[in-house]
């Protein structure tokens, strides 16, 4: 008699558990720059290539969750169920003429499942966010003097909201040294921007302005990774990557934002427009070790926010290393994997009709065994962080952040078949 798992069980879990997390569920996030565009962008890397400085394009490797590339997914175990979940904790400092604040926040940074369809053919079911708006400060401003005194205006600004993601792709393998993988996403969130200002003088009215909107779109990824032998041994590889992703339903008279100023309201038609994104990366693998680049472009000067064109294309750039010691070792700290990363990315708005800020990361983490059995394993994967956000012009402000992120991967052989006789 011959027992096998069921693919509809993995599918089942995974969408019961999904189902479960709440819609609006998002990151803490404190950050002035959020305020523009859709917020800040997440880079929707997971486990351990979180400390590889988000790579992923060009990176395969089995029983790894990559969302970055959907044709990776071909690379699960025939065997093997995947559940990843991560969270992530941070402290900001922020710096603006002399004067420094920090601010710190924690929040659940995504859920990813894998499992194989059929031999050759992995599938993805994952939730995580795609941007997170927060903020809230204030500043006063001199805008009259005359003999009967100063006129001062006070700002107040705080915004709340983001877009969450609930992805589900397949990738399939039909060669040996070809895959092909695609993604299709369900995109939902809202925004709430709020500006305030009030003034010393009894004699100016106070002013507020609110922007609101309920966002929902729908985003294809696909992607190819071609993987070479440069050597003998099968562990010497060479892994090239290329992905495309499309945004569909924000460009349609569906898409409205509320503009509320004091005693009027305006309904924008057509609000908001996504842009496209091509990437392509690149990952070399040699005794236990793997190096990988990536190098994206977004096209955000065809996007609109709030009905207004203030976006500028983006290219973001990052590089990552990783080695294990020995794989089948019984010594923890040999068996466990070590992995860094860099990262550079350009702004994708313009604030206030000035150049956004530079983002540079520097990341390193380390990826390991905390439970192991016949039919089950499971790691934990701790990354470390240094990101800043440096402004090209002055009058801005300046955020330094430490950043740790903790993962955790189970992987089930759920699909065993055992033969009694």
């Amino acid at each position: 008699m011959i027992k096998t798992g069921n693919p509809a069980k993995a599918l089942l879990a995974a969408l019961l558990v999904l189902a479960a997390l709440p819609a609006g569920a998002q990151n803490g996030i404190n950050s002035p720059y959020s305020r523009y565009g859709v917020g800040v962008l997440s880079d929707q890397s997971v486990g351990r290539l979180k400390s590889m400085g988000g790579v992923g394009t060009g990176y395969r490797e089995r029983n790894v969750i990559n969302l970055k590339n959907p044709a990776s997914y071909s690379m699960v175990d025939t065997l093997t169920f995947i559940a990843d979940l991560g969270f992530s904790f941070d402290n900001t400092n922020f710096q603006e003429n002399g004067s420094k604040v920090n601010a710190r926040n924690a929040g659940m940074d995504y859920m990813a499942m894998q499992f194989r369809v059929q031999p050759r053919i992995g599938m993805t079911i994952a939730f995580l966010p795609y941007s997170n708006v927060g903020y809230s400060f204030s500043h006063t401003s001199l805008i009259n003097r005359d003999m009967d005194g100063e006129i001062n205006a006070n700002s107040s600004n705080a915004g709340t909201g983001g877009l969450r993601q609930f992805m589900g792709g397949l990738g399939w393998r039909p060669t040996d040294w070809i895959s092909i993988g695609a993604n299709a996403s369900y995109l939902k969130g809202d925004l709430s921007l709020k500006t305030m200002t009030s003034f010393s003088s009894s004699d100016v009215s106070s002013r507020t302005v609110t922007y609101e909107s309920s966002l929902s779109a729908l985003k294809a990824d696909l992607g190819i990774q071609t993987t070479l032998k440069t050597g003998k041994s099968s562990d010497n590889r060479l892994v090239l990557g290329a992905t495309w992703s499309h945004f569909d339903g924000m460009d349609d008279n569906t898409t409205k934002a509320d503009v509320h100023t004091t005693g009027d309201t305006i309904r924008l038609e057509q609000a908001f427009a996504m842009p496209d994104e091509f990437s392509f990366g690149m990952s070399y693998s040699w005794k236990n070790r793997t190096v990988a680049a990536d190098v994206t472009y977004e096209n955000w000067s065809s996007a609109r926010f709030f009905g207004r064109e203030y976006g500028q294309d983006r290219f973001k750039a990052s590089a990552g290393f990783r080695m294990c010691p020995d794989e089948e070792s019984k010594r923890f700290f040999r068996r466990s994997s070590y992995q860094a990363g860099l990262s550079f990315a350009q702004p994708y708005f313009r604030a206030d009709e000035r150049k956004g800020p530079l983002q540079f990361g520097l990341t390193a983490g380390i990826s390991m065994p905390i439970a192991s059995a016949y039919n089950s394993m499971a790691y934990i994967h701790v990354t470390g962080g240094y990101f800043r956000v440096q402004p090209q012009e002055s009058g801005m402000i300046t955020e330094n952040c430490l950043m740790m992120s903790v993962a955790v991967t189970f992987m089930e052989r759920w699909f065993q078949k055992w033969l009694v006789e």
